[in-house]
Order: C-alpha cells, then sequence, then structure tokens
C-alpha cells in the first residue's frame, strides 16, 4: 500500500486495535501497552506509514514547529531589520530543537495554523485580520516588535521612545538644535514612537520642533534622498541627524559625501538598528542598537512556555543602548 494513501485507520486494522491507541503511540501522550505498541510499531513498518502534520495537528500532538510571520512590503529580503528577525528567530528555535515555518503576508491570508504548534509574529502592519483570526482560533501567540493592546497577547516590545530620546538629547547635549529627523513609515508602532521620542527631546530640552526639519522616507533610501535635497535647499539647513534607521543615515552621509559635506563636522548623523554594514570611509555611525537576538529568545521561550501548558500573557518592553562612535561631533554654544 502507498505511503500516501495509508491512513491511521488503516494502521489500527492491521494491528488489530483502537483509532485511539495507535494515536496515542504517535503522539506519545498516554502509554501505550507493549503488546500494543508491537503491533502498532509492525504495522507502520508493514505498511510504510506516516503520519502528517494536518493528522498529528488534529490529534493533539506536537508538530515541534513555531511559525513566524512577518508583513510583507518592499525589498524585505534587503531590509536589515527582516533579515535579523528572521536570523535571530531561526536561531534561538535551532537552540531549542524546534523547526521554523516561514511566512511572509503579502495582502492574502494563507497562513495554516494546523501546521505549528505555535506563532510568532513580527510587528503587526497590514495583517490585523490575520492576527485576529489566530486570536480567535486559540493558536498559541507571540508578538515581537509591537507593543499590542489586548491584554491577552504576549508580546516582547523594544522601547523605541526611549531610545529615539537618547539618540536626540545626545545630540541637544553637543550643542545642536536645528536636528532633522527622517521618519519611517507612520503607520508603524516603532516609526511612530521613534518620532515621539525626537519631539520630546526637544520640548523636554527647551527647544521647538521645525516641522521643516521632519520628513517622513518609509525606511526608503530613494525617500530620504528626496527628503534631503528639500532640507538642503533651505537657507538653514540641519546640522544633525537622527534617523529612522541605519540604512536611511548611510543615505545621509552619502549625500554629505556628494556634496562635500564634512561628516561629523558638519554634519552629525544617528541612526537606529546598530547595522553592521553602515560603515562609511572608515566612519562608523553612532546609532541606537536594538536587542534583536534577546527579542527572538524571550519571544520563543514565551511560546515554549504557552504551548506546553496555558500559562497567563507575558508582556516585554527591552530597552535599546545608544552605541557613541564616529558621527557625532560638538558644536560650540
Amino acid at each position: 500500500m502507498a505511503s500516501s494513501r495509508v491512513t491511521i485507520k488503516d494502521v489500527a486494522k492491521r494491528a488489530g486495535v483502537s483509532i485511539a491507541s495507535v494515536s496515542r503511540y504517535i503522539n506519545k501522550s498516554f502509554q501505550v501497552g507493549k503488546n500494543k505498541r508491537l503491533k502498532i510499531e509492525e504495522a507502520i513498518k508493514e505498511l510504510n506509514y506516516r503520519p502528517s502534520l494536518y493528522a498529528r495537528r488534529l490529534a493533539g500532538g506536537k508538530l515541534n514547529t513555531f511559525g513566524l510571520i512577518i508583513p510583507g512590503y518592499e525589498g524585505i529580503f534587503y531590509s536589515y531589520y527582516a533579515l535579523s528577525i528572521i536570523r535571530e528567530v531561526a536561531s534561538a528555535l535551532d537552540n531549542a530543537g524546534i523547526d521554523l515555518h516561514l511566512n511572509i503576508y503579502r495582502k492574502k491570508d494563507l497562513f495554516n495554523p494546523s501546521l505549528v504548534d505555535g506563532v510568532i509574529v513580527a510587528d503587526i502592519v497590514s495583517n490585523q485580520e490575520q492576527v485576529s483570526r489566530l486570536i480567535k482560533e486559540d493558536v498559541p501567540l507571540v508578538v515581537i516588535n509591537r507593543r499590542v493592546s489586548d491584554s491577552g497577547v504576549s508580546f516582547v516590545a523594544v522601547d523605541n521612545y526611549k531610545g529615539a530620546y537618547e539618540a536626540v538629547e545626545f545630540l541637544i547635549n553637543h550643542g545642536h538644535k536645528k536636528i532633522a529627523h527622517l521618519a519611517g513609515d507612520l503607520k508603524v508602532q516603532c516609526a511612530q514612537d521613534r518620532l515621539g521620542g525626537y519631539k520630546d527631546a526637544f520640548s523636554k530640552n527647551g527647544l521647538k520642533v521645525n516641522d521643516k526639519y521632519v520628513g517622513v522616507t518609509n525606511f526608503s533610501r530613494i525617500q530620504a534622498r528626496e527628503e534631503l535635497e528639500k532640507m538642503f535647499s533651505s537657507k538653514e539647513p540641519p546640522t544633525a541627524f537622527f534617523c529612522c534607521s541605519d540604512e536611511v543615515a548611510s543615505e545621509v552621509i552619502s549625500f554629505g559625501e556628494e556634496n562635500s559635506i564634512k561628516i561629523p563636522e558638519k554634519l552629525s548623523v544617528i541612526g537606529f538598528d546598530d547595522n553592521p554594514n553602515c560603515l562609511h570611509s572608515g566612519l562608523m555611525l553612532t546609532t541606537v542598537r536594538q536587542p534583536f537576538a534577546r527579542m527572538a529568545q524571550e519571544a520563543v521561550k514565551i511560546l515554549q512556555e504557552k504551548t506546553a501548558k496555558e500559562t497567563p500573557p507575558k508582556r516585554l518592553t527591552l530597552e535599546s543602548k545608544l552605541i557613541i562612535r564616529d558621527t557625532v561631533s560638538f558644536l560650540k554654544k
């Protein structure tokens, strides 16, 4: 009999035992007597039976697989953030002996929760309905890189607000007042928080934000270039930039080099992420480091606990860290 047509019912019939006994044997959820176990093992061998993932899920068994859902966007596989999340979650799962099932959400909800024991969701952008469905279906779930208002949902987020605030205050303490912010996609919570930290650093230090110094880039270097050209066409261009990402900060440095604006002597730059690829002509970027590895590790740990037994939701906010390097100069007050 071909293995593709063999069912748990066939195994039970060949072994002369109940379907429930075969199910218990496959999923190791209950002890099966030695005599029955030997009959089931022999039947499985004779029929070349391989339990499907779906059948194991229906039977209440563990698949030893966690899902990772990432909202798709243009250039996702060139994104340091996305690649870091995939790499760190995969590494944390590998250390835990768990397989990874990756899903990139693009407009249609094609994720099948029967293929996994639980799900890690990397932020919620355009896939709110997908996440609501998983919650409604009682799928064990942890959201990373976003605080979730639903008190029943676990999350592991980063304090983007504080990271931004400290970065901008560092520039202020170095004598800068004309500080621009190139923001990310403001539909995304982390971009909103970084903009909030930027604005509050001004107000709490007795300064006023110049709206002309705030540009939205959607994390795109192309849009960052457009905003830079606008700002530097004004009579009073910025002396410093706090950027939504290291990629955008790299575009600021490239713009400065192309226009003979010395970094950091004439223009200071701070990024966000701590992307090791963002080095320029020997300059090491001052940036805000995100704890990607710990975020992934905590998410996997929480999901393991949730899939083992019913546990109350956990809600963690991790600290970011300002990494001071070469791209900020002190202005005389």
